[in-house]
């Protein structure tokens, strides 16, 4: 730059004077620095007025020259500084920033940040923008392209926002084109040797930036949307979401600095569907009311009637910031909009939807995505759909309002007859062979595809489990006691696969008020029974047993005696869960007397079969046990897979209580492997619990206590307590047998906590003989000798063969 001149010939254009000089000499006579001179002269920024008067002297210019050159200044390009201020409070997103500057580091010329309403997308914006700065010198602008905020005015032309930069960029010395290309071009051209970072905030589309973009490299344009705007050519596309709590959290207290708890503020980011807005708006909140607490926003906000309220400021608030993108749809889109916010659950499915806005599913898949397109819908796996709390809260606020009650109940019951479809086809594939799951097939066929096997059934079950269990409620809370049931007893076919036993016992419990309600003893039968068997999981027993004996003599009644035998093999589950063999075998015994009278299905006589083969062993009837066995097989139907493995399972314990520990290993780790592929947690749990123990008897101890912990923490996570119990004796047992009775000892206690809380006789005494071994080891007789009178007193109470062993051990002492 040394050898440039100053010459003011480009500054007063048809002006006689005619000074020349370097930039290094007029420095040197003016007094202004050199860099001052360069900047000057390169459009970077405005002289001041002494510095014009030092210019205009040591260029020797009349008084007529100086003024021209005073005027000339005024063309000077000026350096524009349009961005609004950054939020003090900022706090977060440090991945999204991590990644959006090292994108312009690698050279990205267009940023695109997407996401739904109020998620923060301009703050960031604005964040990164005021960091980057400095690397822009020649301006950093802001337009506000007004995509999805109708209330303020209408939306403005590519023509007027061309016009607004040029403005901006001090370059309306001359009249602007009027015609589109012209305007295009000189925006270009004013641009193509600055660097410039222009902030396009709020675009509607993709084609609204496009025609923003800069023809050369050097600027850098930073673009916000609710539409995903990556298909700009080249762009580097950051989508946003709400943040995690934590991080949600945190922008609260940051904003309230010293009003709020971390427990708070995670209660108020919760309520706040981790929204930005919404949270920026309940800390205003705070601030505005000095004398409110914490604690008195959160009973506001509880109130989902009045949520809106509280984040209310016009076309600012969050209503305000939806209904924009709302507006922004068309019929179609807007109802299926309303209609989603109907589901009962968290997301759904395209045949849900589809049911929802009476379309077809072919329609339906391209709406749903559009709306995610605008983020007024999420999808975070293919095909389910899902609405933010709050978009669905303003989803179902609109329908209410723009919808008849009549077509909103007529969606709901379309929706639920889908659910229904779908779930009486599952559950019949799940547990095959039940009547009224069978009946209910046929009942609610909505014509949409069923499942080919259990492994699909299981896979929509757990897709659907928790909006099923919603629609449930949902049924309950609004009368529909006829559709609460059939929910209800659909979700009870997945009994023995599901893990969460507290959603199966609400459902059963709906169900059996529904039923009762209704006034049908039909439905209530089997609503008693399902909840019978819920009770004995939980321990419960003899209330277990008291609803299943209902149950039996209503089914009885209504001269269902298939079905009744059934509910007479879970009475004799519940007998030997309590220790009661011989009780659980009388009843087994009623039960098949019962299918022989009616011609019931083989498969009911099976099942009772099997069940009676574990009281059998446990009381030493070997041969009785392996005869039931056979019996089983042989009315087995070809493709039952799940009770010919309960079958092999048993005939490895036979196996092993007649020597052959090696046989026993080896049937039950192929049993464990088809428990594995069966996902059944309880099969899984008794199978393990049996592979323990003959690898326990096989003095492979190490292994013996890793099985045995694998069962434990199957039936923990079921909330097993039967299972869970026999499952600690066991590790107890193996924990001892391996020199660790310390160990031992904790798990025995926890066991008999177990069995004495659930009056399991059996457990109990095998609980009391662990700790007996456990106490022998450390050198404690009398413990030892005080839990051997109590395990002989025990398994006297339950006839098995272990009393007498254990009572020739205690003659001993």
């Amino acid at each position: 730059m040394a050898d440039r001149a100053f010459d003011t010939r480009n500054s007063l254009r048809p002006h006689r004077l005619r000074a020349m000089m370097t930039q290094e000499e007029l420095a040197l006579k003016s007094g202004v620095g050199t860099r001052t001179i360069r900047d000057i002269e390169s459009g970077k920024v405005r002289p001041q007025p002494k510095t014009l008067r030092l210019l205009a002297r040591a260029l020797g210019l009349e008084a007529d020259d100086r003024a021209r050159l005073a005027g000339a200044s005024d063309l000077i390009a000026v350096v524009p500084r349009e961005l609004p201020m950054a939020l003090a409070a900022f706090t977060g997103r440090e991945g999204q920033l991590d990644a959006l500057f090292a994108a312009v580091d690698d050279g990205a010329a267009v940023i695109t940040v997407h996401g739904m309403a109020g998620v923060g997308k301009t703050s960031l914006a604005v964040r990164v923008a005021h960091a980057l700065a400095p690397r822009y010198p020649d301006g950093q602008l802001f337009v506000d392209l007004h995509g999805f905020t109708h209330s303020t005015g209408p939306r403005p032309s590519i023509e007027s926002v061309l016009t607004r930069v040029l403005r901006s960029l001090g370059l309306s010395d001359r009249p602007l084109p009027a015609d589109i290309d012209e305007l295009t071009a000189r925006y270009r051209s004013a641009i193509a040797d600055r660097r410039i970072l222009l902030v396009l905030d709020n675009a509607a589309s993709a084609e609204q930036v496009d025609a923003l973009l800069p023809g050369t490299p050097g600027s850098l344009i930073l673009a916000t949307s609710r539409r995903d705007l990556s298909s700009l050519t080249g762009a580097y596309s950051v989508p946003l979401e709400p943040p995690p709590v934590r991080e949600a959290a945190a922008m609260l207290s940051a904003a309230v600095a010293g009003r709020v708890t971390e427990a708070e503020a995670v209660a108020v980011a919760e309520r706040c569907g981790r929204l930005p807005l919404a949270l920026g708006l309940a800390a205003a909140r705070l601030r505005s009311r000095p004398l409110w607490r914490v604690e008195d926003l959160l009973k506001r906000l509880v109130d989902e009637g009045r949520l809106f309220e509280e984040f209310d400021l016009g076309h600012r608030g969050v209503a305000g910031a939806l209904h924009a993108s709302y507006l922004e749809l068309d019929t179609d889109h807007r109802r299926m909009l309303r209609r989603l916010g109907l589901v009962p659950g968290d997301d759904l499915d395209v045949h849900a939807a589809a049911a929802l806005c009476e379309v077809s599913e072919e329609r339906a898949a391209p709406m749903l995505e559009s709306l995610v397109d605008v983020h007024l819908a999420e999808t975070r796996s293919p095909g389910r759909y899902r609405l933010h709390d709050l978009v669905r809260l303003f989803a179902a606020k609109v329908a209410a309002v723009e919808e008849t009650e009549s077509d909103l109940d007529d969606a709901v019951l379309r929706l639920n007859r889908v659910y229904l479809h779908f779930a009486y086809r599952a559950a019949a594939r799940a547990t095959p062979n039940v009547p009224r799951f069978i009946a209910g097939e046929t009942a609610y066929d909505s014509g949409l595809p069923g499942f080919a096997d259990r492994d699909s059934a299981l896979s929509w079950f757990r897709t659907e489990r928790g909006n099923l269990e919603s629609a449930v409620a949902a049924a309950e809370r609004t009368g529909r006691l006829e559709l609460a049931w059939h929910l209800a007893t659909a979700f009870s076919g997945f009994f023995m696969y599901d893990l969460d036993l507290g959603a199966q016992a609400t459902v059963n419990e709906i169900a059996l008020t529904s039923a009762r309600r209704l006034g049908d003893a039909w439905k209530e039968a089997y609503a008693l029974g399902d909840a019978g068997r819920q009770l004995g999981l939980e321990g419960r027993h003899r209330d277990g047993i008291r609803y299943l004996e209902q149950a039996v003599a209503l089914k009885r009644d209504l001269g269902e005696t298939g079905d009744a035998a059934l509910t007479f093999a879970n009475i004799g589950v519940l007998h030997r869960r309590s220790g009661r063999f011989a009780e659980a075998l009388t009843v087994y015994e009623t039960a098949l007397t019962l299918v022989e009278e009616t011609a019931a299905a083989p498969a009911v006589s099976a099942i009772v079969s099997i069940n009676m083969v574990a009281p059998l062993v446990r009381l030493g009837r070997l041969d009785d046990a392996e005869l039931r066995l056979a019996e089983a097989e042989a009315l087995l139907r070809p493709d039952d897979d799940h009770d010919r493995t309960r079958i092999e399972v048993f005939r490895g314990v036979l196996l092993r209580e007649r020597g052959d520990l090696a046989g026993a290993e080896s049937m039950h780790t192929t049993c464990l492997a088809a428990c594995l592929r069966e996902s059944v947690p309880a099969g899984i749990t008794a199978t393990l619990c049996e592979l323990g123990e003959d690898l326990l008897r096989l003095d492979r101890r190490a292994e013996a206590v890793e099985r045995f912990g694998q069962a434990v923490g199957w039936a923990e996570e079921r909330a097993d307590r039967s299972l869970e119990r026999a499952a600690r004796n066991g590790l107890g047992r193996a924990l001892t047998a391996s020199g660790r009775p310390e160990e031992a000892i904790g798990h025995l206690e926890q066991a008999a906590a177990l069995a004495e809380s659930h009056e399991d006789t059996y457990e109990l005494a095998r609980a009391h003989h662990g700790l007996a071994d456990a106490h022998r080891l450390r050198g404690d007789t009398d413990a030892e000798r005080r839990y051997l009178r109590r395990a002989a007193r025990g398994y006297a109470a339950c006839d098995v063969p272990e009393a007498a062993a254990v009572t020739e051990r205690l003659d001993r002492f």
